[in-house]
C-alpha cells in the first residue's frame, strides 16, 4: 500500500482504520468526511502527506500518533475538537499551521505550533516551533520526540510545563527556565541526551540551578529533578528525583555528595556511557531496584564504608566497590 483515495461516500474515518499501515505514504480525504477517529492513522510512519479538508470538525485521540514521515500539517478552520496526543511522536514535523478563522485553535505569530486559543496552551509543537510570548502553558508531551529541535526559548509568559513535554528531544542542547514557571511535570525533559546546559533564571521562586550546577532543582525540597551530562550536583541537594538523569547517554562519571539521602526510580536508567560513580556519603543513600539499569563498572565510596555498600542494594548494580 502506498497511496489511498477515500471515496466521496465516506463521512467518517473510523478508529484505527489505517493504524500501523507503515507502507501508506499519502492519503486523500474527500470533503464528505467530517471526522477522523481515534488512532485512525496512528503508527503510519511512512505517511508523508495528508490534506485535512475544511469539512473536518473533529480529529480523534492519537489520530496521527507516530506518523514520523509527516513534515507539515494544516488544520482547517472547521476543526473544533482535537483529541489528546493527536500528533504526538511525529518526529519529522517542521511546519504546523492553523487556518485563520478557527475559533478554537491557532498558530499565532507564525509559531509553527498548535495552540488552544482560550487557554493559551501550546498543545503540539514541532522541530521549528517558536513559542509566542502569549502562551501560558506547554502541554502534555507537546514536543515529544522532536529530535531535530536544537534550541527553544521559553518565554516569561509560561507558568507551567506539562508531563513529558520535551521527552526524547535528543537534539536539544540547552534549556533556560524563566522565573515565571511554577510547575514542571514529571519527566518533562527525560531522554534529552544532548543537553549540556540547564539554567533557571535567578528570580524563580520554585526551581533553581544553584551553584551553576547545570541541573534543575526543586528549591523547597532540595530535590534534583533533571540533570544532564555536564551536571555537578551541589552539596545542598538531599535527593535525586525519579528519572533525573534518565537517557543521559553522554554521562560518563558523576559525584553524589554526602548530602544526598535518596535516589529515585530510573534516576540513572539509560545512562549507557556511565562507567563510575563517586558517592561521598558513608551511609548508602536509599535507592530503588530500577535506579540504575544494568551494571556499572566502579562505585567509589568513602574509606571505611565499603562493607555498608556491599550489604545494601547498591551491590547489585556495580562490578567493583572501591574505597577512596
Amino acid at each position: 500500500m502506498t497511496s489511498v483515495t477515500i471515496p466521496n461516500s465516506v463521512t467518517l474515518i473510523g478508529s484505527s482504520v489505517f493504524n500501523s499501515c507503515s507502507g501508506l505514504t499519502s492519503v486523500t480525504i474527500p470533503n464528505s468526511v467530517t471526522s477522523i477517529g481515534d488512532y485512525a492513522f496512528g503508527g503510519c510512519s511512512g505517511l508523508a502527506s495528508v490534506t485535512i479538508p475544511n469539512s473536518i470538525t473533529s480529529i480523534g485521540k492519537s489520530a496521527f500518533h507516530g506518523c514520523s514521515g509527516l513534515t507539515s500539517v494544516t488544520i482547517p478552520n472547521s476543526v473544533t475538537s482535537i483529541g489528546d496526543y493527536a500528533f504526538e511522536d511525529c518526529s519529522g514535523l517542521t511546519s504546523f499551521t492553523v487556518e485563520s478563522g478557527n475559533t478554537v485553535y491557532d498558530s499565532r505569530d507564525n509559531c509553527n505550533a498548535l495552540i488552544e486559543t482560550q487557554s493559551n496552551t501550546l498543545i503540539q509543537g514541532c522541530n521549528n516551533s517558536v513559542i509566542p510570548n502569549s502562551v501560558t502553558s506547554i502541554g502534555y508531551a507537546a514536543f515529544y520526540d522532536c529530535s531535530s529541535l536544537t534550541s527553544l526559548k521559553i518565554p516569561n509568559s509560561v507558568t507551567s510545563i506539562g508531563l513529558f513535554a520535551f521527552v526524547h528531544c535528543s537534539g536539544l542542547t540547552s534549556v533556560t527556565i524563566p522565573n515565571s514557571v511554577t510547575s514542571i511535570g514529571d519527566q518533562a525533559f527525560e531522554y534529552c541526551s544532548g543537553l549540556t546546559s540547564i539554567v533557571v533564571e535567578s528570580d524563580n521562586t520554585v526551581y533553581g540551578s544553584r551553584d551553576n550546577c547545570n541541573a534543575l532543582i526543586k528549591t523547597k525540597s532540595n530535590t534534583l529533578i533533571k540533570g544532564c551530562k555536564s551536571t555537578v550536583i551541589p552539596n545542598s541537594v538531599t535527593s535525586i528525583g525519579e528519572g533525573a538523569f534518565s537517557g543521559c547517554s553522554g554521562l560518563t562519571s558523576i559525584t553524589i555528595p554526602n548530602s544526598v539521602t535518596s535516589i529515585g526510580r530510573s534516576a540513572f536508567s539509560g545512562c549507557s556511557g556511565l562507567t563510575s560513580i563517586h558517592c561521598k556519603r558513608t551511609t548508602p543513600p536509599s535507592i530503588k531496584e530500577t535506579t540504575f539499569s544494568g551494571k556499572i563498572s566502579t562505585l567509589y565510596v568513602p574509606k571505611g564504608s565499603r562493607s555498608s555498600y556491599q550489604s545494601s542494594q547498591w551491590k547489585n548494580h556495580f562490578d567493583n566497590i572501591v574505597e577512596e
